[in-house]
């Protein structure tokens, strides 16, 4: 993946790498269990790839291991650079990297049946390739990160998984949903569409304290109803009315102006929201910036989802 060219990647920092996995090759891992109780079960290709995360330390005494999971498709691993060191990070990644397709090779030759699916007569065709994707993925964790976030991300990553698993309606994506002739990208609890009480949040800035008044107020019976507020909630107004709703148990469909990644997935609070089916997120094929006719148009899409029966299966 490109990397950040301003940055040394000999110095000092912390590094949040994801790698992942190729195509045809076994999974690397599975989560079972419930919600409550996930536990991730590793495959022998998994165990290897496990064993030389911990050796990483190994090709230099200035890389230090903070975290890591290995999960079905990908891996994550969280990399102190305590000092200089004599070469790019990537290389020792690279060293990691062909070390494990070696020792997986050598053990799947030694063990035909060691994968994780023995009944798959291309598992060891599949294993003579690369074991990972091209290159990697970094994330430079600067000054103003928090190391907690970060550490708690690649632990409870398991957790989302097998959440997104047991729910998987909760957890739907649509890339092209037609409304207002826009078409526009939906992510989360797509049933909420249907939900024929809706609630547009909008405050302006002309309205008087009784009125921002009434607007929560209605705001909260809807939520304390079945009913789902819709609104980009811009303003400081509009996200006191959506976290005193969300405390009355308020689903939500939140309208955003940045379209989503190939990989999204929502984090921290939107995903509790989600995980509880009380959530669904809008956004646009194309990130707008955010100037006042966007959030103008935000509203217009929020007013007509009020106003309007959306079938989610249409």
């Amino acid at each position: 993946m490109p990397r950040d060219y301003n940055h040394d990647y000999r110095s000092r920092c912390i590094y949040h790498i994801t790698i992942t996995k190729a195509p045809l090759i076994p999974s690397f891992s599975f989560v079972k269990g419930s919600s409550e109780a996930v536990r991730l079960e590793l495959t022998p290709i998994g165990t290897v790839i496990e064993k030389n995360i911990r050796a990483i330390p190994q090709y230099c005494p200035h890389l230090r291991l903070l975290q890591y999971v290995v999960m079905p498709d990908h891996i994550h691993f969280l990399i102190f650079v305590t000092a200089r060191i004599e070469k790019p990070l990537g290389s020792y990644i690279g060293m990691f990297k062909v070390k494990t397709g070696q020792e997986i090779r050598n053990l799947f030759l030694a063990t035909p049946h060691a994968h994780n699916n023995p009944h798959s007569s291309d598992a060891i065709t599949h294993l003579s390739g690369p074991i990972f994707n091209p290159d990697f993925y970094d994330r430079i964790l600067r000054p103003t990160h928090s190391l907690n976030v970060i550490f708690n991300y690649i632990r409870t990553n398991p957790h989302r998984l097998r959440v997104r698993q047991l729910n998987p309606n909760f957890f739907q994506r649509i890339n092209q949903l037609s409304i207002m002739g826009t078409s526009w990208q939906a992510y989360g609890n797509l049933h909420l569409l249907d939900n024929p009480f809706k609630r547009q949040v909008v405050v302006h800035r002309r309205d008087s304290e009784e009125e921002r008044q009434r607007n929560l107020t209605l705001s909260i019976y809807y939520a304390s109803n079945g009913g789902v507020l819709v609104s980009p909630f811009i303003s400081e107004a509009e996200k006191r009315i959506r976290k005193e709703a969300e405390a009355a148990g308020a689903k939500i469909i939140l309208i955003t102006n940045e379209s989503f990644p190939e990989k999204f997935k929502p984090a921290a609070h939107n995903f509790i929201l989600c995980e509880q089916g009380k959530l669904l997120i809008m956004a646009p094929l194309k990130t707008m910036p955010p100037t006042r006719q966007t959030f103008m148009l935000l509203n217009s899409l929020a007013e007509h989802l009020e106003k309007n029966f959306i079938c989610s299966s249409c």
